[in-house]
C-alpha cells in the first residue's frame, strides 16, 4: 500500500479506536477503580477502627493533581502502624482523586499516564494478599488483615474477604484496558506524527521518501519545530520508517491495521421475552453505589464548613458549662441552620430549616449503605434477590431522597460562602466538583430506571394488542 493510501486509511481506523475506548473501555476501567475504592476504604476503616494503624492527622490537608504512587520501600516492623498507616492512607485517598477528579479519555491518558497508573495498580497484589509475600506493603496489609479478622463477626471477616477478591478482580480488569490502550497510544502517536509532520508544508515528502535515512532526517529537522517539547520516541518512529519503506512493509503495515481491528460482536435480536429487565435495575442500584465516595467528600466538607459557621470565641462560661455537659455525657444541642433552598420543578425559593448533626448523620447513613452495594456485600445480595417491584421500590426511594439532598448541598454551598465572616471565608470548601459527579451519578441512576421503565411500558402495550415478539 503506497504511504499516502496508508496514512488515509489508518487516520480513520485510529479514530474509531479512539471512540470505542472512550465510549466503552474507559468507562469500564473507571467503574471498576470506583468498585475499588469502595472496597479499599471498608479494609481502610476496619484497621483504622480496630488501631492497627494510624490515621494520618495530615490525610484531609493533602492537595492532589497528579498520580502519585505510594512508598514501597521496606521499613521497619515498629513503624507499621504510623509508616503503613500513611502509605494505605496514601492509596486509598489516591483511588479517591483517580474517581473523582481524574479524567479518564484517551486524549488525556498519554503513555507516560498509562505507566503511573500500572504503577499504582502494583502497589499491592490483590491476587496474592499473603503473609509470605515479597512485597513489603503487601505482605504487612495481609498481615494486617489477618490480625484483624481474629474475633471478628461474620459479617466483618466476608467484608473483608469480598473486598480482597472484588480488589483482586477490578486490577485485573483495568491492567488489560490500560495494556490494550497503552498499545493504542504507540499507534495513535505514530499517527498523530504522520498528520503533523507528513502533512505540514515544509515537509519534503519526495526527499523523505527516497530513502530510510532521509525520511529520518526530514522527521528529525521538522519534529522540534512542529511538535515542540512533545516527547520523540526513537523506536516508535523507526517503526513509521518501516511501515513506509522497509522491505517488509506490507506485511507492517496490516499489523497495524490488525492491532486497531474493533471485534465486532454479533448481536442477535433477542426476544422481548427474554430480557432480563431485573438487570436494567439493578445497574441503577450499582450506579447508587458508586456515589459512596462522593457522599463521603461531601459529608467532610460540610462538616468543616458547618465548624466554620458556628465557629465562635468562647469564654470562661461557655467552656466550663461545656467541660460540665461534656462530663455528665449531656448531649451538646443541635445546632441549625435555615438556608434558601429553590424548588428544582417550580423554581419558587423555600426557607428550609437544617438540623446539622442530624443532616450529617443522614448522609453519612446514606453513604454507608451506599458503600455496602458497592462492595456487593450480603445487603446487596439480599437486593439482587428481591422481587422486580421491591427494587424499583427502593430505587426509586433512593433516587427521589439523592435529588432532595442533591437539592440541598448545593443551596448549602451558596450558603456556607455568604454565611462565614469574611476572615475566614478563604477557608469554606468548595463543592461543585462533588456535586458535579454526584450530579451525573443520580442522572446514571436515573437513566437506568427510565430504560427499565420503557422496556415494561412496550412489553405491557405490545400484550394489549396481542402482539407477541417472536
Amino acid at each position: 500500500m503506497e504511504i499516502e493510501e496508508f496514512s488515509k486509511e489508518l487516520q480513520q481506523a485510529l479514530q474509531a479506536k479512539q471512540e470505542w475506548f472512550n465510549g466503552k473501555i474507559l468507562p469500564e476501567i473507571l467503574n471498576q477503580y470506583r468498585l475499588m475504592h469502595s472496597c479499599v476504604r471498608n479494609l481502610y476503616e476496619l484497621l483504622t477502627k480496630k488501631s492497627l494503624i494510624e490515621p494520618d492527622p495530615y490525610r484531609l490537608d493533602k492537595r492532589i493533581s497528579e498520580i502519585v504512587v505510594p512508598d514501597s520501600s521496606p521499613f521497619n516492623e515498629t513503624e507499621i502502624p504510623t509508616v503503613f498507616g500513611e502509605r494505605f492512607s496514601d492509596y486509598e485517598i489516591m483511588l479517591d482523586f483517580i474517581c473523582t477528579y481524574y479524567r479518564f479519555s484517551s486524549e488525556n491518558m498519554s503513555i507516560q499516564n498509562i505507566k503511573k497508573l500500572l504503577d499504582f495498580n502494583a502497589v499491592f497484589n490483590w491476587n496474592d494478599l499473603s503473609i509470605n509475600n515479597a512485597k513489603t506493603n503487601t505482605r504487612v496489609l495481609a498481615t494486617l488483615l489477618n490480625t484483624a479478622r481474629a474475633g471478628s463477626p461474620a459479617v466483618v471477616l466476608s467484608m473483608v474477604s469480598d473486598s480482597i477478591s472484588k480488589s483482586a478482580e477490578a486490577v485485573k480488569i483495568i491492567d488489560k484496558g490500560l495494556s490494550e490502550l497503552g498499545n493504542f497510544q504507540r499507534e495513535f502517536y505514530k499517527g498523530e506524527l504522520r498528520k503533523d509532520l507528513f502533512e505540514h508544508p515544509e515537509f519534503n515528502k519526495q526527499k523523505a521518501f527516497s530513502s530510510s535515512e532521509n525520511e529520518l532526517a526530514e522527521i528529525k529537522r521538522l519534529y522540534a519545530k512542529v511538535l515542540g517539547k512533545k516527547p520523540f520516541y526513537n523506536e516508535l518512529v523507526s517503526e513509521i520508517i518501516a511501515e513506509d519503506q522497509g522491505a517488509d512493509k506490507d506485511q507492517r503495515q496490516q499489523a497495524v491495521f490488525a492491532k486497531l481491528r474493533i471485534e465486532e460482536t454479533v448481536e442477535r435480536k433477542a426476544k422481548k421475552e427474554e430480557i432480563n429487565t431485573k438487570e436494567f435495575l439493578l445497574a441503577g442500584v450499582l450506579v447508587l453505589g458508586a456515589m459512596a465516595p462522593t457522599l463521603k467528600a461531601l459529608e467532610l466538607k460540610i462538616k468543616e464548613n458547618f465548624d466554620l459557621v458556628f465557629a465562635k470565641k468562647q469564654g470562661l462560661f461557655a467552656k466550663l458549662s461545656e467541660a460540665i455537659k461534656k462530663a455528665f455525657h449531656i448531649p451538646p444541642k443541635e445546632k441549625i441552620c435555615q438556608i434558601s433552598v429553590k424548588d428544582a420543578k417550580t423554581g419558587v425559593e423555600k426557607t428550609e430549616k437544617i438540623k446539622v448533626n442530624e443532616f450529617l448523620g443522614d448522609i453519612a447513613k446514606k453513604e454507608r449503605i451506599y458503600t455496602l452495594i458497592a462492595s456487593k456485600s450480603p445487603e446487596y445480595s439480599r437486593i439482587e434477590s428481591s422481587s422486580e417491584e421491591t427494587i424499583l421500590s427502593f430505587l426509586n426511594k433512593q433516587i427521589s431522597e439523592v435529588q432532595a439532598l442533591f437539592t440541598v448541598i448545593n443551596s448549602l454551598d451558596s450558603y456556607f460562602k455568604n454565611a462565614v465572616e469574611a476572615v475566614k471565608r478563604p477557608k469554606v470548601k468548595g463543592m461543585q466538583i462533588e456535586l458535579a459527579a454526584f450530579r451525573n451519578s443520580i442522572v446514571g441512576a436515573n437513566k437506568k430506571r427510565g430504560e427499565y421503565t420503557s422496556i415494561k411500558e412496550e412489553a405491557e402495550q405490545l400484550k394489549k394488542l396481542g402482539i407477541k415478539n417472536d
